[in-house]
Order: C-alpha cells, then sequence, then structure tokens
C-alpha cells in the first residue's frame, strides 16, 4: 500500500524558531508521524533571516531555485532550501524571500520594540501562495496539506479557490489545526485582495479561523489546557458555531507531554486524516 503523503505547513518548527507552542508542537508531531513506515511527511516553513544556514545545514536543491510566484499582480522570485529537523529525518523545506523574511526578528511577528507589524497578515499570505505553487517543483504530490494555525489560514480559502480544479491538485484535502486564538487570526481585505480571491463583502477585517473553517476539509482545534482554548472559541459565537457546524475534531493537549502522548497525538492525526 502507497504511504499517505502529508505536506505540513507551519510558521514555526523547534528548533529553527520557537515563539509559542506551534514550535514544540510541529517538531513532536512531524518527528511521530515520519517514524510511521505508512506516512510520507514533509514540513515547509519560511526562511527567517536569523535561521543559521551552516548550523541546520541548509542545502540548495537545484529544481527549487528562482521559482517564479505570482502575488499581488507581481512576479516574486523563490528559492527552496531543504534541512533535516535536528536529530530526525524529517525533511524541512526552507522558503526564501528577502524582502519579506529575512529582516524578521526572532519574535517574528513584532520588533524587538514589542511593535506588531501591520503587514504581518501579507507576508504568510504570500507563504500560503508560495507553498502551494511550489509543490509541483517539487515532483512530489501529497495527499494532506495540513495548515497550521493563523499564519496558513488562508490556504483552504485560496486552494480551493484556484487550485482544487487543476489536474495536479485534485483530491487533495486540507486540513486546519488551530492553535491559538487572538487578534492575528484577522487578516486585512488587502490580503485577499492580493491573492485575488474573495472574501466576505465590506469587510476590512476578515476572521481567518472562520474562512478557513469554512473551507478546509476537517478542523482541528488543539485544545491546550494552559490556553482553555475551548473557552476563547466560545466568547466568539460565530466562530464556535462555524467551528460546531464543520467537520471538526479537538485534541487536548496537557501542559506537560511525555513521548507517548506525543504519539497518541500523532496517531489521532494520523487517523483523521486516513479518513478523509
Amino acid at each position: 500500500m502507497a504511504p499517505l503523503k502529508i505536506y505540513y505547513l507551519s510558521a514555526e518548527v523547534a528548533p529553527f524558531s520557537d515563539t509559542y507552542r506551534l514550535a514544540s508542537f510541529s517538531r513532536e508531531v512531524t518527528n511521530k508521524l515520519h517514524l510511521n513506515t505508512g506516512i510520507d511527511i514533509r514540513v515547509s516553513k519560511p526562511k527567517y533571516g536569523f535561521v543559521s544556514e551552516r548550523k541546520y545545514i541548509l542545502r540548495e536543491v537545484i529544481r527549487l531555485r528562482d521559482i517564479p510566484i505570482t502575488f499581488n499582480k507581481e512576479t516574486h522570485i523563490v528559492n527552496v532550501k531543504s534541512s533535516f529537523i535536528p536529530d530526525t529525518r524529517v525533511q524541512v523545506y526552507f522558503l526564501e524571500n528577502n524582502s519579506l523574511y529575512k529582516e524578521l526578528p526572532e519574535l517574528i511577528y513584532k520588533a524587538r520594540n514589542g511593535r506588531v507589524y501591520n503587514d504581518i497578515d501579507i507576508r504568510f499570505a504570500f507563504f500560503s501562495k508560495a507553498v502551494i505553487d511550489t509543490l509541483q517543483s517539487l515532483f512530489w504530490r501529497p495527499d494532506i496539506i495540513i495548515c497550521n494555525d493563523w499564519q496558513t489560514s488562508i490556504v483552504p480559502t485560496l486552494f480551493k479557490e484556484q487550485f482544487i480544479n487543476q489536474e495536479f491538485y485534485s483530491g487533495i484535502k486540507t486540513v486546519y489545526l488551530i492553535h491559538s486564538i487572538n487578534d492575528y487570526q484577522n487578516y486585512s481585505n488587502l490580503s485577499y485582495k492580493m491573492l485575488n480571491i474573495d472574501y466576505p463583502k465590506g469587510a476590512k477585517k476578515i476572521n481567518n479561523h472562520i474562512q478557513a473553517m469554512d473551507n478546509a476539509d476537517l478542523t482541528i482545534l488543539i485544545n491546550y489546557a494552559s490556553n482553555n482554548m475551548i473557552e476563547k472559541m466560545q466568547q466568539d459565537e460565530e466562530m464556535y458555531k462555524k467551528f460546531q457546524s464543520s467537520k471538526h475534531l479537538v485534541i487536548d493537549v496537557p501542559d506537560k507531554v511525555d513521548r507517548e502522548k506525543w504519539s497518541e497525538i500523532s496517531s489521532v492525526i494520523e487517523t483523521a486524516c486516513k479518513d478523509l
């Protein structure tokens, strides 16, 4: 039987970048899934300037150099470099765009003075477009695209509107994992205009959790014990109603997670993906 192919998109993967629990979650879950011989999993993340190419042995891939990406009606050139999560054999593709990611500090989403970047949604809208576009250059077609949190929340909508009817992408399913509930999930309508995709009429800000749930084949709420994620979602009536009406799953994650628990979490995600 052919392995289940999973393309795992994440803004953060430890140890390359680590500002909140998404980073450690991504490292542990992708490694557990990779250890399953029935799964072929590959990770994609932005190449931030602070990520040391020498330390993590990032390698250029000839077929992934100088790839043109159309964004905001302009052509951008991206390069993709390859490495592995340290102490694992999980392959990671680093998407390089110097104008968008090179100057970001370790805080990623805000400057060192604490100011949140007002174009952070646009930076990740570009990443979302680029990771789908560059798939064909990998010569590898996944069965599942796992999108993690608000940074890749536009992927299910973008994929359904612009890619799913193309032969290469036909049949690919999207799974959306929610790790946080905060103002970052609200994208400007400008990011939607730059991607040339529809958004709620008249909206200046779009709740991307709601948009993602509306378009993904499955939504998984990562219910961290310390974050009260269920309670936070319930405080937004529209978002909670959308979650309940969509195909969804809740995974409880305790404050301290041992190997056995990471295996259990990974197994739940694997089963959910295979059932799509």
